[in-house]
């Protein structure tokens, strides 16, 4: 869950931050008020494109930061797994330079955007009228899926396995003619890795630790100016404790000024040490580990080029070529046990994939239903989904199923295509290719809604981001999607951009932006809204006049419903 967003120097928005609770939270506010902006920085701690654009003028680069706090397990193996400072909460920061230029970081660990990618997919699913990653791509629908029927598809080891014995057994075969050159050429390259002998999330943990050490000369001389400070102020302070201390024998009710100003003695003595202790690691660093770090990294550079791989990625490569030099040296391995290897782990993988095929097929007849239903109540009457499962094929691929070789992967041999019908007797046609940006909206608010309510909980609550998911509605149908949206919230934290008061109206929390002007220069602004203010800001989006009588008898109507 999203719990604090901090955003400096985007477009608008000069220095905001939000704090998040959970549930249902909605943002209001004039055109051009900044709305869109707040989904833009969320959108950039998950990977999203930087846009030097952006950035606000008179200023060099545009800041996002989050806290993320929840459920930790699934960060554990992610933040272990590339090097990352394993902390709660999380933390997640992204700057983008006015030449569109991007940095960013996990818990203070230089990371890269694939790497925020990854991440959000652990908390974040984002959805508007404009950006409908998980709908227009058929790619992302069997993820969809799994999301919304709390599937949790892991066949990684078993895909791992099949892939390592079709490696092996192809690495094999190629050595009846090449084995001697492959395994000079594998040495050779196997000598230069192992001389670096890279780690993995270690070229992220060097690059954010050259920062600092760059700076070691001015931070040795800060902690000896404090330390020598430290130390000229003590003989003064040593003076006024004796002399306090004469006091106490005529007049006992000093004493605990004489304990105040020990204390302070001795806390001062500590710092003196400290700044002492600080200024002599910092010296040794800015000439010893700086070194270190710039000739570790160059090293990691100049093999990455010869490698024509990013640097990040020279652990893994050693670890194949390892794999690959030991089976071509492994004389006992004939082809034929190799092909048996193989055989064996095709079929562990075919059982487990076929499993979860089956799982999924058993779903999708319900949540066609479920969906059908959801979609009547979100104006949309008349329309239905089809969730075409099917198997994904791949003709090279060692694993059969139903006689035609399929997809090896971590999710299985699924694949998914979401069709709809808009009309009853227009016939089903791919989603991507004919609905609107609103008709998206409602499916995507259907598909999750249908998910929860067949009941297999989603074990991980989302932080859910709607933008303008109300677009081109209206009436009972806006009605329908607050509800919508509010039933979301039970499960997720929901954060919704809206300008419908049908939609506003049903939210546990409600903000307002506002365009201010100061000094010759516009800022967003943010206020929670609750009482007559949210009376108001309801009346304006129902009327556009918020002190209008009946806006606010309408809007009044909307909060008790």
């Amino acid at each position: 869950m999203l719990t604090s967003l901090r955003i400096q120097n985007l477009a608008l928005v000069e220095d905001l931050t939000v704090p998040f609770q959970g549930a249902f939270t909605v943002l209001t506010g004039e055109t051009g008020a900044g709305k869109s902006l707040l989904v833009d920085a969320i959108a950039l701690l998950v990977g999203a494109r930087g846009d030097g654009e952006l950035v606000r003028a008179g200023t060099d680069r545009a800041v996002v930061e989050g806290v993320i706090e929840g459920h930790f397990e699934p960060w554990m193996a992610f933040l272990e797994a590339r090097g990352l400072p394993s902390e709660q909460p999380v933390v997640m920061r992204r700057e983008v330079g006015t030449q569109g230029r991007s940095r960013a970081w996990i818990n203070g660990g230089a990371c890269n955007l694939g790497d925020l990618r990854e991440a959000g997919r652990l908390w974040m699913r984002l959805t508007s009228q404009h950006d409908h990653q998980s709908l227009l791509s058929e790619e992302r629908h069997l993820a969809l899926l799994d999301e919304a029927l709390g599937i949790q598809a892991d066949l990684s080891r078993e895909a791992e396995a099949v892939r390592e014995a079709e490696a092996a057994l192809r690495a094999r075969r190629k050595s009846e003619s090449e084995r001697e050159s492959r395994l000079a050429w594998l040495a050779e390259q196997i000598q230069d890795l192992e001389k670096l002998a890279p780690k993995p999330g270690e070229w992220a943990q060097l690059r954010g630790e050259r920062e600092p050490l760059r700076h070691a000369a001015q931070l040795e001389q800060a902690f000896r100016e404090a330390a020598e400070s430290f130390r000229e102020a003590l003989p003064p302070l040593e003076t006024a404790q004796r002399a306090l201390a004469r006091a106490v024998s005529v007049l006992p009710d000093t004493q605990p000024q004489v304990d105040r100003l020990r204390s302070a003695l001795l806390e001062l003595e500590d710092l003196q040490a400290l700044g002492q202790d600080q200024a002599i690691h910092w010296s040794k660093s800015g000439v010893e580990r700086i070194e270190l770090v710039e000739t570790r990294l160059a090293a990691f550079e100049k093999l990455a080029r010869r490698h024509h791989c990013e640097p990040e990625e020279l652990a893994d490569r050693a670890k194949a070529m390892s794999h690959e030099q030991r089976d071509l040296l492994a004389g006992s391995s004939s082809i034929k046990e190799l092909e048996q290897r193989l055989t064996k782990a095709a079929e562990a993988y075919r059982q487990v994939a076929e499993a979860l095929h089956d799982r999924r097929a058993a779903w999708v007849p319900k949540l066609e239903k479920e969906v059908h239903t959801r979609l009547q109540k979100l104006g949309m009457a008349g329309a239905r989904l089809q969730a075409r499962l099917s198997l994904a094929a791949d003709p090279g691929s060692p694993v059969q199923q139903a006689g035609q070789p399929v997809k090896v992967s971590a999710i299985g041999f699924s694949a998914l295509a979401l069709w709809i019908e808009p009309n009853p007797g227009e016939g089903f046609r791919p989603l991507a290719k004919i609905a609107s940006g609103g008709e998206l909206s409602r499916v995507m608010l259907a598909f999750l809604g249908a998910g929860m309510a067949l009941g297999e909980r989603i074990e991980n609550g989302l932080t859910l981001v709607l933008d303008e998911v109300d677009a081109g509605i209206g009436g009972e149908t806006a009605l329908a999607v607050g509800a919508a949206v509010r039933e979301l919230g039970r499960q997720h934290q929901v954060l919704a951009v809206t300008h419908l008061a049908q939609v506003a109206a049903r939210a546990e929390h409600h903000g307002r932006l506002r365009k201010a002007t100061t000094g010759g220069r516009t800022r967003s602004e943010l206020t929670w809204l609750q009482g007559d203010e949210q009376v108001k800001e309801l009346a304006r989006l129902l009327s556009g006049h918020p002190d209008g009588q009946e806006a606010q008898a309408h809007a009044r109507s909307l909060l008790g419903a």
